[in-house]
């Protein structure tokens, strides 16, 4: 392949170049980007409304588009297959803070963003110690079977005890608690430790 293929495939671009400075208007019929639109981009970038409104020949996506083209707006980050194998491994059991570390250039509410775009999810964290002892060992025993507190009321037909934090009263229901003990496949029982 000779040079002259290249130089006249240089001499095409150059001819539409110089049209579409000429017209104002691309090949596809879009019209060029002006000096004074790019001013009123930067002028009042974060303002989008107050932009479309000044430029109201411009849609927003125009708009949005030039501001990220001139440097105003940050450009949305491209989730490469390695960026996605790597949230994989980390998102369910890695801290917060560690995959911040590992994707420093992104936000965190778009970290989760993309993680609920592909369907993972973080590990449940087992329920929180409440120190009434029999209500503790319900808790983590549907930790353990994986059951929702909803699901736990349900079964065990307490309305809505497990689910609206009833149980942090300063006197727990032991007659639900008892309820879903037996739902769970337990027993209670009283031990009483020699004096």
């Amino acid at each position: 392949m000779s040079l002259a293929y290249f130089a006249r495939n240089a001499a095409a671009a150059e001819r539409v170049r110089a049209q579409i400075l000429r017209t104002g208007f691309t090949l596809f019929g879009q019209r060029t980007w002006k000096a004074e639109e790019d001013l009123v981009c930067r002028l009042f970038h974060p303002d989008y409304f107050a932009i479309q409104q000044i430029l109201y020949n411009r849609t927003p996506r125009a708009i949005r588009a030039r501001c990220q083209k001139l440097g105003l707006a940050r450009r949305r980050r491209q989730w490469g297959p390695l960026d996605k194998q790597k949230l994989r491994k980390l998102y369910p059991s890695t801290s917060r803070e560690e995959i911040c570390a590992a994707f420093p250039d992104v936000a965190w509410e778009n970290i989760q963003a993309v993680a609920r775009y592909y369907g993972w999810k973080r590990d449940k964290k087992p329920y929180k110690i409440t120190g009434v002892v029999s209500l503790d060992q319900v808790r983590r025993r549907c930790y353990e079977i994986k059951w929702t507190m909803r699901d736990l009321d349900e079964e065990s037909r307490t309305k809505r005890y497990f689910q609206t934090r009833g149980y942090r009263s300063k006197h727990p229901n032991f007659r639900a608690i008892h309820r879903a003990v037996q739902t769970l496949g337990g027993q209670m029982e009283v031990r009483w430790t020699a004096e």
